[in-house]
Formats: C-alpha cells, sequence, structure tokens
C-alpha cells in the first residue's frame, strides 16, 4: 500500500510561501484556523518546512518581533516529508507527534500532505468500518502458524479483514477479525465454536454498521 493513495493533493491544502512576513503567515494561520501549515518555494513546488502560529506568537511576544519580519527563521520540520512511492505505513514510524507530513513526488515537489485523519481512515477500513461486518477480538497463546490455524477454522466465511495486535508479545496476541454482515447469527456461533475448539478465545463480537 502506497503513500500517493491516501493523502490530501496540494490543491486542497493550505499553505504560505517562504517570502511572507511573520504578520502575513499569522494572519493567514488565523484566517485558516489551523495551528501549523506548510511553507513552499517556487511557486508552490519546493517543500520548506512548517509554520507554526504558537512560534509566531512567542516571537512576537517574547523576542518583539515585527509584522514586516521574515518567517524563515522559524520555520520548522524541514525534514517532515514522504515520497508518493513510500509505503503507507513508514508513516507510522515518521509522523509520530507531527501534525501532518508533506508528500513529494518523484521529482521531489510539493504534492499534498498525510495527516493523522488519513491514518485513522486507513485503520478505520481495517476494522471494517467502511464495509460493516461482525468485529470479532479473538485472543490466542503466540504460537507458529496461528493465523493460519485461525484463518483455517473460518474458511468457510468470507473474511473482510484481519489486524493483528500484540505483535511480538511472547504470551498472548489479539487478532481482529471482521467478518461480513451477511453472515447469520446461527452461523457466526458455529465460527465461533470452531475458533475456540481450536483454542481461540473470542472475547468480544461488535456488530458494525456500513457507512452511508
Amino acid at each position: 500500500m502506497k503513500v500517493r493513495y491516501h493523502y490530501v493533493p496540494k490543491e486542497d491544502v493550505k499553505y504560505c510561501d517562504e517570502g511572507f512576513t511573520v504578520k502575513q503567515a499569522y494572519d493567514y494561520l488565523k484566517e485558516t484556523g489551523f495551528r501549523s501549515i506548510p511553507v513552499l518555494s517556487e511557486g508552490g513546488k519546493q517543500f520548506v518546512g512548517f509554520i507554526y502560529k504558537v512560534h509566531l506568537l512567542e516571537y512576537f511576544v517574547d523576542e518583539k518581533g515585527q509584522d514586516s519580519d521574515s518567517i524563515m527563521p522559524l520555520i520548522k520540520n524541514q525534514d517532515a516529508y514522504i515520497f508518493e512511492e513510500d509505503s503507507f505505513f513508514k508513516t507510522f514510524l515518521t509522523i509520530r507527534r507531527l501534525p501532518f507530513l508533506a508528500v513529494l513526488n518523484e521529482e521531489k515537489e510539493f504534492s499534498g500532505i498525510i495527516t493523522h485523519s488519513n491514518i485513522m481512515d486507513v485503520l478505520e477500513d481495517s476494522f471494517g468500518m467502511k464495509t460493516g461486518g461482525y468485529l470479532l477480538t479473538v485472543g490466542t497463546k503466540e504460537h507458529k502458524g496461528a493465523i493460519k490455524d485461525l484463518v483455517t477454522a473460518v474458511k468457510d466465511v468470507n473474511i473482510e479483514g484481519l489486524l493483528t495486535l500484540d505483535n511480538g508479545d511472547q504470551y498472548i496476541r489479539r487478532i481482529i477479525l471482521n467478518i461480513s454482515s451477511e453472515v447469520s447469527e446461527d452461523k457466526l456461533k458455529k465460527v465461533i465454536k470452531k475458533l475456540e475448539d481450536k483454542e481461540f478465545r473470542v472475547t468480544s463480537v461488535d456488530l458494525i454498521k456500513k457507512q452511508s
């Protein structure tokens, strides 16, 4: 799964030019309502970094900055970017406490941003929030072939998604199994019994309604 499938395109992104003064940048942040936006150069082609509202305020108050001063010394996170062709999961390691990441194309030009909301969308999709269905939280003792055993036990129903938690734990792993909501309650009970017969423990069952 690539970043290029899950980011906010440039035409939908609010940004400021590196030539902005601190007043221009502050006014624009107030207007947009964001606490931080990208700073671009060369007519919006090159990513320069982030400008934060809090840093502009500190500059005005603590350093007695002037309205006409350049924003250049206040730009942060110049390396907060990722490429369109990078794996989407790389964002988990990169974004962390940042509000977003800039996305660059293969020519290293600014293409857009990836946000925490984009990440949540992917996670929601993994949990079946878009397609709906039954979410089974399954606990198992960690052992070789655990996933294979689980899939084999439910091979006669349609699996919409599978997500594993506690990876690396030496003892217990939780597996989130998304099964189509078209499965009858009777069939669902049989699936649960098959899992428990294989020494899996179904700790919870949630019915997720399909998003309209």
